[in-house]
């Protein structure tokens, strides 16, 4: 059965790192880089909104439901999107890639 914990992933220029309160500030950044909340085909917080997006997602990691992080880029050292597992089924191994901006 899939056993899926928090982990720090690095290549190709970039790190994802578990997402935490601490990532909302770059995470309100990266989104403004574009004013990417008005985009109708993914789903990214309005600044205001950014605490409530990482809190709903680390409420679904503790369920088992999510597995979230924040992409860092390495050279600038700047936050610049998250990424998730999410629909997470552990009792058929099956993982969806998404929430991607």
């Amino acid at each position: 059965m899939l056993k899926l914990s928090p982990v720090m992933l690095e290549g190709y220029g970039i790190r994802l790192e578990p997402l935490t309160p601490a990532h909302q500030e770059g995470l309100i950044a990266a989104a403004a880089d574009g004013r990417l909340w008005e985009l109708w085909f993914t789903a990214v917080p309005e600044p205001g909104q950014t605490g409530a997006y990482i809190a709903d997602a680390l409420e679904a990691q503790r369920t088992g439901a999510m597995l979230p992080w924040a992409v860092r880029e390495l050279t600038t050292g700047a936050i610049v999107g998250s990424t998730r597992f999410h629909d997470i089924a552990p009792q058929i191994d099956r993982v969806e890639i998404g929430y991607t901006w």
